[in-house]
């Protein structure tokens, strides 16, 4: 029986620690178009149809996403709390979630989600900031 104030696939899998922010990183992540969340062996795994843009990487204890490599390497200059994979795919980055808010974690998932949704669920949002946009063009 899961445990009290337990949430999503963390309490159906019993051996997993639960991730840092987890709450969090699940609201958000559930809360966009499209996304669903799969349990892995080391970790959630936050999809869209069959792409992930976002998971936890039980092994390494760390947050990855999925954004462009010139998006990743700009991060990274800045200093950024990211870190880059070592050995693997140039689309995947690290992140510190310790060290963000709720609205820096927002914003780079919503990124991460961008770059992995198809065009065809992407078209018919508007997200937060095209609103305020559309607002601001028109005052």
């Amino acid at each position: 029986m899961p445990a009290q104030g337990c949430h999503g696939i963390i309490c159906r899998m019993a051996r997993l620690k639960r991730p840092p922010k987890y709450v969090l990183v699940q609201r958000i992540a559930l809360g966009l178009p499209g996304v669903r969340e799969e349990s892995h062996r080391y970790g959630p795994w936050f999809n869209i149809g069959k792409r992930v843009f976002a998971l936890y990487w039980g092994k390494s204890e760390s947050w990855m996403i999925r954004l462009p490599p010139d998006h990743i390497m700009m991060l990274v200059a800045v200093g950024a709390p990211f870190r880059p994979m070592r050995n693997g795919s140039p689309f995947w980055v690290y992140i510190d979630v310790e060290q963000m808010d709720a609205a820096m974690l927002r914003d780079y998932l919503t990124a991460a989600w961008r770059h992995t949704a198809p065009k065809k669920l992407q078209a018919g949002i508007l997200v937060e900031e095209d609103v305020e946009e559309l607002g601001e063009a028109f005052a």
